[in-house]
């Protein structure tokens, strides 16, 4: 019987604290977790139990289901992805406007490449299925092996879980932590945590807390001198491997990783530039006393300011220990993106908190499943209902016919003389199964407020002005969804925005920005040489340093100053005031608006010069 050494640290407060969040939050969102898939399994059709299942097929009953949920979410999604716009940057004022086409080009461009607005379809459908999406941003480095490029991941409502005591909708408002949880192999562990080797090629049982159960004996120190802070808290284990399944080393074995993200209060030394009066951030006041030494003045200022941190955990192990954010210093939040279509922050449970459309239609929809199934049961029992006789009325073969043969149309029986033998009158269809299939249908279009005008279904001869209202009715009733819609992809356009600086150089972006828009979407006047590296330089530092004055949102979603004035300038323009055309273009904020501007100035001097000609000609003579 081997017995081996197993060294582990027993004292490490971090294990500590995610042992015991992980174990709030999961119980917190368990209930939640189990209503939601059953939410996603009754939208996609799986909508009778097993046991209910079992029982009807021992019975001989059919166990029918008509999916009712289905068709609406898809109308809701289609609709979504009919009039969803891009994200787009809006500038408040007419000095940022050069500014915010730069920012949108980017933007459009990290979306282009990452097909984030096709991924966020499905985000929104599993908000429509179960009430919560989640979008993972990260990075990768296959392209562009220096800056990297920006990549979105579809997650699963359930592989998440945030702060249960916190409740904004934005997690970056203020939530103390977040898990991520994914299922790797020991190959892919390896990948990830090459200096967790031995531990990893050592693992042998994944839901644990205790290392001591998860790995092998074999597992020493590692890790160095220390063994990475862990050494001067060691407790020293004999572990017994006479019975191990070879089976527990086949890689394809998947272990449970829980990411434990959380953002910490770090200080951090400010110094103000003299030339700009802007502060600049340093790690360390040795670096802002170095700055402040060279350009011979200034004054060190301490602040504590929020840095998001990364740990992972498995099997009772620390893979990460609390490393930096790989998006900072660019961006302090969580990477993690959430949309929640019916939220009610201030229920009592997460189960009625969060909500999609299937949650509120499942009893409808069993009640549908039910009556239909009941019915054709019936149906079933009139064409077969049964017979009934005396004993010696037939012999056993004949009796055996009867039961194999006996629902079959122009049937003969032959009986014993004076015995009786006749066939069991059905009952007709009941009234109010039938009832309760309509109702089931009524409740359907009452609790959903998807009505059939909205689905391209007529009920009856009605006015189109009728069917018109009726419609508007039904898309006001999902209003809601949509705007938590909008504000989740203004968070996402938000971290776009802020991580510019770090996907791009002034090289990368002025490519991004095309020779094109270089010539033609600029003000000579202001650019007469176009855009430089210089000036995507400037741009990027006020990025970088939040010194900007820019609105992300959907892009018919604009709210900036600039837009209320445009609709200002446009009702007076109705109302008869003379306003120049192109004073309105200015404010409208087109991509393209400088080149609209120059063609409408080109046209307005031809028009002139015509004029002027004619003019100089004289009347024509008598």
């Amino acid at each position: 019987m081997p017995s081996l050494l197993t060294e582990i640290e027993d004292s490490n407060p971090l294990r500590g604290e995610i042992v015991d969040r992980f174990k709030y939050a999961s119980e917190h969102f368990s209930p939640w977790t189990d209503e939601a898939k059953e939410d996603y399994q009754f939208a996609l059709g799986n909508q009778w139990t097993e046991e209910d299942r079992t029982a009807l097929k021992d019975q001989a009953r059919p166990c029918l289901t008509f999916n009712r949920i289905r068709p609406l979410i898809n109308l809701v999604s289609g609709y979504q992805r009919e009039n969803s716009s891009r994200i787009k940057v809006n500038p408040e004022g007419g000095e940022d406007r050069i500014f915010s086409e730069v920012m949108d080009r980017a933007i459009k461009f990290v979306d282009k490449i990452s097909h984030l607005n096709y991924k966020m379809g499905y985000w929104f459908d599993d908000g429509m299925y179960c009430g919560k999406g989640w979008l993972e941003a990260i990075l990768t480095y296959d392209s562009d092996p220096i800056r990297g490029e920006l990549r979105f991941k579809q997650r699963s409502p359930y592989q998440i879980l945030s702060d249960p005591d916190f409740l904004e909708y934005d997690l970056n408002e203020g939530a103390r932590y977040v898990f991520k949880i994914v299922r790797l192999s020991k190959s892919e562990l390896l990948e990830l945590y090459p200096k967790k080797k031995k531990i990893i090629e050592n693992l042998l049982k994944d839901n644990t807390d205790d290392p001591t159960e998860s790995v092998l004996g074999s597992v020493l120190q590692e890790g160095g001198d220390d063994d990475y802070g862990g050494k001067p808290n060691i407790t020293t284990i004999t572990k017994d491997l006479a019975d191990q399944d070879e089976s527990d080393f086949e890689d394809d074995e998947k272990f449970t990783v829980k990411e434990y993200w959380r953002p910490k209060m770090v200080d951090k030394f400010y110094a103000i530039e003299i030339e700009s009066g802007e502060p600049r951030k340093f790690n360390t006041e040795e670096e802002a006393q170095a700055f402040i030494t060279q350009q011979g003045s200034g004054k060190i200022i301490e602040r504590k300011v929020q840095e998001m941190h990364v740990s992972a955990y498995c099997a009772g192990w620390i893979l990460q220990e609390d490393e930096i954010s790989p998006f900072e210093p660019y961006y302090s939040g969580y990477p993690f993106f959430r949309f929640m279509a019916d939220w009610a922050p201030n229920a009592d449970s997460e189960t009625l908190r969060v909500q999609g459309i299937t949650r509120a239609l499942k009893d409808p929809q069993r009640e549908k499943n039910k009556s239909k199934s009941q019915n054709l049961h019936i149906l079933n029992t009139q064409a077969n209902s049964g017979w009934i006789g005396d004993d010696d009325a037939l012999t056993e073969e004949a009796k055996k016919n009867l039961e194999q043969m006996g629902s079959k149309p122009g049937l003969t029986v032959w009986k014993k003389k004076g015995s009786e033998i006749r066939e069991i009158l059905p009952k007709g269809p009941n009234a109010g199964m039938i009832q309760r299939e309509e109702k089931a249908d009524e409740e359907f279009k009452q609790i959903a407020g998807i009505n059939p005008d909205l689905m391209g279904f007529q009920e009856g001869t009605t006015s189109g002005r009728a069917i018109s209202l009726r419609i508007k009715q039904a898309v006001l009733s999902l209003v809601r969804l949509f705007a938590n819609y909008r504000y989740s992809k203004e968070i996402i356009g938000k971290f776009i925005l802020e991580m510019v600086p770090m996907l791009f150089d002034e090289k990368k972006l002025l490519k991004v920005l095309g020779v094109d828009y270089m010539r033609k979407a600029l003000d000579p006047e202001k650019y007469p040489e176009g855009l430089n590296e210089g000036h995507v330089a400037a741009f990027l530092t006020m990025v970088k340093d939040n010194k900007y004055d820019v609105f992300v949102a959907e892009a018919d979603q604009n709210a900036t100053i600039r837009y209320e004035i445009f609709n200002s300038l446009t009702e007076l323009l109705k109302a008869g005031a003379p306003i120049p055309i192109d004073l309105i273009i200015q404010y409208l904020d087109l991509p393209n608006s400088e080149e609209v501007l120059q063609k409408i100035k080109q046209q307005q001097q031809q028009q002139m010069q015509i004029v002027a000609s004619q003019g100089a000609k004289g009347p024509p003579a008598a």
